[in-house]
């Protein structure tokens, strides 16, 4: 069956044809995080511009899975965690049970006219091995560094060597990474950066969240408020952040400079709240989950990104979008590749040091942020929007589609 050429302009309609088959997608999980939030946004967009169906293939439950079925047909690779399966996996009964559900799952996968499984992160090797019966182009989309590579273990990555005919990297460092470390073949990736639906910054709104946000963290409203956004965890950096905290507060001692860390599952917000020294006591604020980011952006006037790695963060594109600065580390990833020469500045070596003294030097001279806020959020809309990288996995599409005639 022939797949009906992409044609138009870059955010336009686009029929790819009803006889192309179906394209299963799959989120490693429906948790409100970076790629299945990534992709979420992409399916949004797709069925808005392309006529082409699709069902998708969640890994694990999560918040996000009502948002996709909003979208399209959503089928589990593991059991819903209903009462009855929480039971039966808690006395490592659900054996069968799980058996049972992936029978019936590929029953009903193998009669669905799949010509190409799209699979969200690296971490989907144990879906692709289930999903072998469909002997189908693979495109696995890549958000993942060598730590976090390392991390799902060799056999995630053997399985996915085996399986997928095309991957698209969020960044050159991530490209980088899979050619040079392992062995995949460079005209087999696609480099296409991570982006974001553009927004648009309305003065009002922000000064109103400068408010709200100052008020619900019981801080002056004059106070100058760092930003970071993410889960807690090492490759994050939290330890980092409250370096970088510690020595800014040592420094300035009472200046009002203040630092909040928005996300994080809420157990673990709650032990790192518990472990913070007593001199960052009301200086350092870990807000827990938020489904809306924005307000914390907009109330913030430096946006700080302590990773060790990270491969080309949503956030950091989320906060220049609302004219923040942003603040990395050199060798961190992705991060460097947008920060460079104008959307903020890059620390070496990761020197917390130097990276406090970096943020206290951006707090004092205004229009300098400013001037850095403006070409930040410039090269946002220029270049990392949903309209102008939504299209380009389109296209990667459209090409393995033809793969499967």
């Amino acid at each position: 069956m022939k797949a009906a050429r992409l044609t138009g302009n870059e955010a336009g309609s686009t029929d790819m044809g009803n006889g192309a088959g179906t394209i299963l997608f799959i989120s490693h999980d429906g948790s409100r995080t970076g790629a299945p939030i990534f992709l979420l946004r992409f399916l949004e967009w797709f069925r808005k511009n392309h006529n082409i169906p699709f069902r998708l293939l969640v890994g694990n439950y999560g918040e996000l899975v009502p948002d996709f079925q909003a979208l399209c047909h959503v089928d589990y690779f593991e059991p819903k965690p209903v009462l009855h399966y929480k039971v039966l996996r808690r006395l490592k009964l659900n054996g069968r049970y799980r058996a049972e559900h992936q029978r019936l799952l590929r029953e009903k996968l193998s009669n669905s006219n799949i010509r190409l499984v799209y699979c969200n992160t690296i971490a989907s090797g144990r879906i692709l091995e289930f999903l072998s019966f469909l002997r189908c182009p693979v495109i696995c989309h890549v958000h993942e560094l060598e730590d976090s590579i390392r991390r799902l273990g060799p056999q995630n990555l053997a399985s996915i060597k085996q399986h997928a005919s095309q991957y698209i990297a969020v960044s050159r460092a991530v490209k980088r990474n899979l050619s040079a470390r392992h062995d995949i073949p460079e005209d087999k990736i696609q480099l296409i950066n991570g982006f974001i639906p553009a927004t648009q910054l309305r003065p009002s709104e922000a000064a109103n969240s400068r408010q709200a946000v100052r008020r619900e963290l019981g801080i002056p409203m004059e106070s100058k408020l760092v930003c970071a956004a993410g889960s807690i965890d090492t490759l994050k950096g939290v330890d980092l952040f409250l370096r970088v905290a510690e020595t800014v507060k040592q420094t300035k001692k009472d200046d009002g400079i203040h630092f909040v860390w928005v996300g994080g599952r809420s157990e673990i917000v709650d032990s790192t709240r518990r472990k913070i020294q007593p001199s960052l006591r009301g200086t350092v604020h870990f807000t827990g989950p938020q489904s809306d980011v924005t307000p914390y952006y907009d109330a913030s006037d430096v946006f700080l990104l302590t990773s060790r790695e990270d491969s080309f963060p949503l956030v950091m594109l989320e906060a220049a979008s609302r004219e923040r600065p942003v603040v990395c580390f050199a060798d961190s990833g992705g991060a460097p590749e947008f920060v460079e020469k104008d959307a903020g500045l890059v620390i070496p070596d990761f020197d917390t040091t130097k990276m406090a003294e970096a943020i206290m030097y951006l707090l004092s001279v205004p229009e300098l942020r400013r001037r850095i806020g403006e070409a930040a959020r410039q090269k946002v809309s220029g270049n990392y929007t949903l309209n102008l990288g939504a299209p380009k996995i389109a296209k990667v599409i459209q090409e393995r589609l033809h793969c499967s005639e």
